[in-house]
């Protein structure tokens, strides 16, 4: 039987390790023509590589998310070589657990430049085409993009901007028949915990251990990819933090504040 994402052309930056390769390998399993971007060549042609043994064949571009070229030269590398753009998944991100004061300002500007102007970019060129095609604009951001939370404050901001962006092209355009969604997960198990960052800007060596539930990476791709054929605004992962949110919104907070003071203390 036909799945509805077979032969829909998808660009996925962040394409060669986490959310972004495991979310490339389901739908090229489901038939979907795969365009993966990233940084490190070598694993996206290990990525390709696996690809190309359950689906069709997966294009590479060598990008880094914080040039503005870059990102149109996957852009343009993807329409190139499949003609359209249905779907654009943007899973690049850098990770940063520590307290704002005292950490390295040129940290919290790179974590900034991955994942919001990462994230701009590649929605700036693909917008178009996406347009065009009435597909699908998606981006990965993070519960802490929901809820301020101690010791993730640049890091959740980054995250709160893209919500942001993407609530609001989410009204623009609707008009134009373009689907515009934002999914939100909790801790997930994949290489991005192994390499978060702290106030000196280089990875912990022993990054502190998340206070609560390590989602497997494949939920968070089931939520991906159910956001996406159903054309969805919003997915929380697990999907009981937004009842909690409401919750602890319509109580002032103060529960909630206390609860993650306690669980996130300053390293």
């Amino acid at each position: 039987m036909k799945h509805s994402l077979q032969e829909k052309v998808v660009l996925i930056t962040g394409g060669s390790s986490g959310i972004g390769r495991a979310t490339g390998l389901r739908l090229a399993k489901y038939g979907a023509h795969v365009s993966l971007a990233a940084r490190n060549l070598e694993a996206l042609q290990g990525v390709a590589d696996e690809i190309s043994k359950i689906g069709p064949p997966a294009l590479v571009c060598a990008t880094d998310v914080t040039s503005s070229d870059q990102c149109r030269t996957a852009v343009d590398a993807t329409v190139g070589r499949f003609g359209r753009l249905d779907i654009l998944l943007c899973c690049a991100g850098l990770s940063m657990r520590s307290y704002f004061e005292g950490s390295n300002l040129e940290a919290l500007e790179r974590v900034m430049r991955v994942n919001f102007f990462g994230t701009l970019y590649a929605t700036h060129f693909a917008l178009p085409h996406v347009k065009r095609s009435r597909g699908s604009l998606v981006a990965v951001s993070s519960l802490t993009g929901k809820r301020g939370i101690p010791s993730y404050s640049i890091y959740g901001a980054s995250k709160f901007a893209i919500q942001g962006l993407y609530e609001s092209l989410h009204l623009e355009l609707r008009r134009d028949g373009v689907h515009v969604g934002v999914v939100s997960p909790a801790f997930v198990d994949t290489p991005l915990r192994d390499n978060v960052i702290g106030a000196d800007g280089k990875p912990w060596t022993e990054p502190p251990p998340p206070p609560f539930r390590i989602w497997p990476v494949e939920k968070c791709v089931d939520r991906i990819i159910h956001l996406i054929v159903k054309r969805r605004r919003e997915a929380l992962m697990p999907w009981f933090t937004g009842p909690l949110l409401t919750l602890d919104r319509a109580l002032g907070s103060w529960i909630g504040n206390r609860l993650l003071a306690w669980k996130f203390p300053p390293e």
